[in-house]
This record gives structure tokens, sequence and C-alpha cells, in this order.
């Protein structure tokens, strides 16, 4: 396991370890990446349910961290030297700058879509990028010499882990909250 994805695992583990002990029954953490088998049981059902509450509160800043490691390079949503830079024009180099130019904003590629949907991950097309799911998109569909959607980000650096799109997902059903 590379350093990187080292110091993520950590990262997330002492997050959940900073919290208070449960007063009632652990509520799913909204981990569920679709290894569901299609036979919904009672219990699964009811836990189903509960992935619309974070067990713990996500921070823009911890998206941003992703950001900047990950995506603010100059060839990609970072600045240049010359200014220049910011792939589709997304500039996701700092916390305001980032925050302003994807929540409640329109994605250019589906149009059904904001780039971040508060309180929702399947309409937010940031999900679709990161998860590498823009094919179940028909405005995606790739034709000769056309690929409108493009790749799933990052695209110059490793997919990023289960936790952190776990992370962004749950960021964003609990409302994309600024701080």
């Amino acid at each position: 396991m590379n350093l990187l994805h080292w110091a993520s695992a950590v990262l997330v583990m002492s997050l959940l370890g900073c919290s208070d002990p449960p007063t009632s029954p652990p509520q799913d953490a909204g981990t569920d990446l679709g290894s569901d088998t299609g036979d919904e049981s009672a219990a699964d059902v009811a836990t189903d349910a509960d992935e619309d509450v974070p067990a713990t509160p996500v921070t823009f800043t911890q998206v941003q961290e992703i950001f900047t490691r990950t995506c603010a390079m100059p060839a990609c949503h970072g600045r240049g030297s010359d200014g220049g830079g910011g792939s589709g024009g997304l500039f996701l180099t700092d916390d305001s700058t980032s925050y302003g130019a994807m929540v409640n904003q329109p994605a250019d590629q589906v149009r059904r879509l904001q780039l971040v949907a508060p309180g929702d991950p399947d309409r937010s097309y940031l999900v679709v990028k990161v998860e590498g799911t823009m094919r179940q998109h028909p405005e995606c569909a790739p034709s000769p010499g056309r690929n409108p959607c493009g790749v799933q980000m990052p695209q110059l650096a490793a997919p990023l882990t289960a936790a952190e799109r776990t992370l962004i997902r749950n960021w964003i059903r609990s409302g994309a909250p600024r701080m």
C-alpha cells in the first residue's frame, strides 16, 4: 500500500475514532458501494434508509484536501504559472474557489445534474466523475471522435479510494456544508 493510501486510511480511521460512543444503535455510515445482491431483507431495507445521514460529519475542508492532493495540479484543475489551467474552466485550488465553482452549479456535460447537488450525491456530477459512472448517462455515450464526458477523475493520479469516494458522497448527502 503506498504512503498516500495509508495516510488516507489513517485519517479516516482517526476521524471515526474521535466521535463520542453511540447512545443508540449505530447507523449505517452510507458506505454501501453497491454490493447488494438485490435480496432485500427487512434489516437491509432499514439500513438503506439510514444512509441519508452520515454517521460522522464531513467538512468541506476534508473534501478540499482530496482535491488539493489529486486535482489541483496545473495540468488539471489547478493554476499554472501563467495563470492558465483549470481544465474545463473548473479550478479546485482552494476552499473558496472550489466550493463556489461546484456547489449548485450546472454540469455542462449532463445538464440535468449539478456539479454538486447538496443533499443528493446521485444527482452530483462530481460523484459521477470520481466513481467513473459516466456511461450510465446517455449524454456521455461516446461516438467516433467524441467522448463528451471524458474519463474517470482524477485523470493524472490513481483513482480515489473507496474511503475518499464515500467521504465525498457523505459530504454531499449531508447538504454539502461549506465548513
